[in-house]
């Protein structure tokens, strides 16, 4: 038999149901407040299991939402590292990248460096340039033993596409 419910007091549990009423039910907030409120009426280690997560978890919730109300229930931001390209430099990265389409990574790289003092690596510029909506195209390379008066001659006996017949 289960131990009796301390931590789920009857004003938690009467401050969830009146929560849960003004809250989306497509919403992850209404699923831990059902939670909270189930684990009132079973108990935690039960709930838990059937949700698929830890007791720690349910207990953390019902903490948050007891000392910090609905919103305590909230995804917390995660942290991570702090970008070393900020908004200000997107900009101007922007900027450059609309003058000089032809600007290669290791370019920003160097430009960044010149104009603001900022080291940074190649994946950063070029995760940058994805976020900015930019696609990094490299170039073919050119064969040592290709003849561009062959290229000359195939383009001329070629079809161009739009004359070509369709399938």
């Amino acid at each position: 038999m289960a131990r009796k419910q301390t931590i789920i007091t009857d004003e938690i549990f009467n401050k969830a149901i009146e929560e849960i009423k003004n809250t989306p039910k497509s919403s992850y907030i209404y699923n831990r407040l059902r939670a909270i409120i189930s684990a009132k009426e079973h108990s935690i280690s039960h709930i838990s299991n059937v949700l698929d997560i830890t007791p720690k978890t349910l207990r953390s919730w019902v903490h948050r939402f007891q000392h910090l109300g609905v919103s305590g229930l909230s995804n917390k931001q995660k942290t991570g590292r702090i970008p070393t390209i900020k908004k200000e430099h997107e900009e101007v990265i922007e900027k450059w990248i609309k003058e000089d389409s032809q600007m290669t990574i290791n370019a920003v790289k160097i430009k960044l460096e010149e104009e603001f003092s900022l080291s940074t690596n190649k994946s950063s510029v070029h995760n940058t340039l994805k976020k900015l909506k930019y696609s990094y195209i490299t170039p073919r390379p050119k064969h040592y033993k290709k003849k561009e008066i062959h290229s000359a001659e195939f383009k001329k006996k070629s079809t161009p596409a739009d004359k070509q017949c369709p399938n």
